[in-house]
């Protein structure tokens, strides 16, 4: 059997030189497998949409990137303006961070949402030394706050309830742009948002030759495995009395089953989150061989202490539960949830080491860690 090592896993990705190549003028450019937003590059502008901005919407926003001087026949009112690259940002999403991280603009993030779930280091500092200033959080902006920061752009994501909020911003005159990642039904997809940031920071070829070589490395960790032996998996907890489990076409299922795993809800179409309740559960997964994706539990007592019915499980007897808490920071920061969308060849390299170790046999896990 093949075997791919966590040198070739590494090296695979970074030794590559970041090259782009040009695009044609006046055609959607460089977007492979995002799904919420496209790119039209113009002689001096360029034309961002984003469709379905938030669940529940049907609408399409529009953004023109202007570069100093708007262009000559533009209908200003079939577009949000916003004149790039820029400078000052406010963000209310913690995938951003690794973008703008990665991009090499992170000193450009003047204002955050919740600093305390920040995990970089960089960043953390910037907060420290008040470069990046707290802008209350997601459900509760703090909009005089976000005023005095004089930023360019407002980065953010809604699930609906926060737009009252952003409304509010745009009366004021800020210029708030959508950014619906989270909604994408691929890891890839999700990923491919750094391209978006790119367009806005002036850092497009950097962002578009980065997500190559995540591309490639994504790829070579699929063509490794091609195996028949598939250990049976499930995943989730229980919240609020249901068990939010993904469906068979969330990026979370469907990475399960690309990791060579056989999802046990891979035939639920969704591409979203199944509500069960812990009966329907355990009547289909008690005897599944791994659980991968326990919230934030680091430990079993902990899983027991929260609910004893979880011992109930094979994977919890056999020790073979898996969370998402190995890079986790002392204030609540869990990078999970910051550089997980930026690094999905490392997402896919630790599911592959947790259901089929013989093919990683170098690599350590980077996210996840096993539960004692």
């Amino acid at each position: 059997m093949r075997q791919l090592s966590l040198f070739l896993v590494i090296t695979l990705f970074w030794g590559c030189e970041t090259t782009t190549n040009s695009k044609a003028a006046e055609e959607p450019t460089g977007v492979s497998y995002a799904e919420r937003f496209s790119v039209e590059e113009h002689e001096g502008y360029k034309i961002i949409r984003i469709n379905k901005p938030w669940n529940g919407s049907d609408e399409e926003i529009a953004y023109l990137l202007y570069d100093g001087v708007i262009p000559a026949g533009i209908d200003e009112s079939a577009y949000i303006m916003v004149p790039y690259p820029v400078q000052r940002i406010v963000s209310n999403s913690t995938t951003h961070l690794a973008f703008l991280e990665i991009l090499g603009v992170e000193d450009r993030l003047v204002g955050f949402a919740d600093t305390q779930y920040i995990y970089s280091e960089q960043i953390n500092q910037q907060v420290a030394n008040e470069q990046t200033l707290e802008v209350g959080n997601e459900g509760q902006l703090d909009v005089e706050r976000i005023l005095s920061l004089q930023s360019d752009v407002i980065l953010a994501f809604s699930s609906g309830s926060e737009n009252r909020q952003l409304n509010k911003l745009e009366e004021l005159g800020q210029t708030v742009v959508m950014t619906p990642d989270y909604m994408e039904p691929t890891i890839l997809g999700r990923a491919e948002w750094i391209k978006f940031i790119g367009h806005l920071t002036g850092k497009d070829k950097e962002a578009e030759a980065y997500f190559d070589k995540v591309a490639t490395a994504y790829d070579s960790l699929l063509a490794l495995v091609q195996t028949e032996q598939r250990p049976t998996v499930f995943s989730g907890s229980l919240y609020g009395g249901s068990w939010f489990m993904p469906s068979g076409n969330n990026y979370n299922g469907l990475m399960i089953q690309e990791a060579g795993g056989e999802y046990l809800w891979s035939d639920t179409e969704a591409s979203g989150w199944l509500n069960l309740d812990f009966e329907a559960v355990y009547a289909k997964a008690y005897e599944a061989q791994y659980w991968i994706g326990v919230a934030d539990y680091k430990s079993l007592e902990a899983m027991k202490n929260a609910d004893e019915r979880y011992a109930g499980f094979k994977a919890y007897t056999d020790g073979n539960i898996y969370g998402y808490t190995r890079r986790t920071s002392e204030r609540g920061g869990n990078d999970y949830f910051e550089s997980g969308n930026a690094q999905p060849h490392l997402l896919l390299a630790d599911h592959v080491k947790i259901l089929h170790p013989e093919l990683l046999p170098d690599y350590e896990l980077y996210y996840y860690q096993q539960l004692q």
